[in-house]
């Protein structure tokens, strides 16, 4: 998990509070990051294909789109990308 990271360090990388993250995560705009296991506690761990996911999510969103078109430009924008 070296090329991934945690939550509050995604938060500064995105320019997303860490709420805001979890927000987009569980009302399903941005794809769930991994979750790792230490003990009975999970954490998220944020890949940089997560973080790019996050970052053109938020410039659409600080453009003035409603989430769920934000979210939908932004998984426009990644299929395009993998073909």
């Amino acid at each position: 998990m070296k090329d991934s990271l945690g939550i509050a360090d995604a938060s500064k990388e995105s320019c997303c509070s860490a709420r805001q993250l979890r927000n987009y995560e569980a009302r399903g705009y941005i794809k769930p990051p991994v979750r790792i296991t230490c003990g009975e506690i999970r954490y998220r761990r944020f890949s940089k294909e997560n973080l790019k996911e996050i970052k053109i999510f938020k410039s659409f969103v600080d453009q003035g789109f409603t989430l769920p078109v934000a979210s939908a430009k932004t998984a426009e924008i990644l299929e395009k990308e993998e073909k």
